[in-house]
């Protein structure tokens, strides 16, 4: 028996099928067992294939071997500090210094979203020119 079951929804149709032929399944066979199980839905955090875009040999390396300001060039862990600040947000420390609040909540769309406007502003602003990205 498995302990855990992940379904990944759709749309309605979809999900429904999914509940019937999966979750539904699952939970006569679990719930057998007199154990205490919890339910929870969330929205889609970011993909491996979005963060394999961003992070591994695509946009942050890409920016980081190319932009330099000021003639100095800056690692990925940088920029994106300067991307999450940016577009995201930021989150006050006690000491009054400042960090970009974390990507890593963004849902699907939402770190979509981010990836664009890094990319928008590193073509835009820095001059940097992307070649063999992943698709988004």
């Amino acid at each position: 028996m498995s302990e855990s079951l992940t379904i990944e929804l759709h749309n309605r149709s979809q999900a429904w099928a999914a509940i019937k032929g999966q979750l539904f399944p699952f939970l006569a066979q679990v719930l057998q067992g007199g154990h205490r199980w919890v339910l929870t839905v969330a929205l889609r955090k970011r993909t491996k294939q979005q963060n394999r875009r961003y992070w591994g040999r695509g946009v942050l390396a890409q920016i980081s071997e190319q932009a330099a300001p000021e003639g100095k060039l800056w690692s990925a862990d940088d920029w994106h500090e300067v991307f999450k600040r940016k577009f995201i947000g930021i989150h006050e420390l006690p000491d009054g210094g400042v960090v970009g609040m974390s990507s890593a909540a963004l849902s699907t769309e939402e770190f979509s979203e981010f990836c664009t406007q890094v990319e928008a502003y590193a073509a835009s602003v820095l001059g940097v020119t992307f070649y063999d990205l992943e698709p988004a």
